[in-house]
């Protein structure tokens, strides 16, 4: 994993949930690079977030970003998706994002 600060928060995220007893996993979507090409696998779900996770029978989406970070069209796309199918979707720049989302999901 790369030592950048979302990828800290990431692991900082995946510790405390599993500390709670979730259910988490990480999503691999970055391309690839063959050469001096970068490729997107065409079959890739864009704007899928970081990480997915199921708590208290609860599936919940999570993007993390740096404080400064800003979500991709297609990632505030699927982020609408997820709102208008009732689904939890977490925008965290830190541990605290997740934990107020899960406090305050039913």
């Amino acid at each position: 994993m790369t030592r950048t600060p979302e990828g800290i928060t990431q692991m900082q995220i995946i510790h405390y949930l599993k500390a709670l007893g979730a259910v988490v996993g990480k999503t691999k979507t970055m391309g690839v690079k063959r050469g001096k090409v970068f490729c997107f696998d065409p079959y890739l779900f864009r704007g899928f977030p970081d990480l997915t996770f199921f708590y208290n029978k609860r599936l919940f989406f999570c993007e993390v970003k740096s404080p400064k970070g800003k979500q991709s069209e297609m990632q505030i796309l699927f982020e609408q998706q997820c709102k208008e199918a009732d689904i939890p979707y977490i925008l965290a720049r830190d541990v605290s994002d997740v934990e107020a989302a899960i406090r305050n999901s039913k």
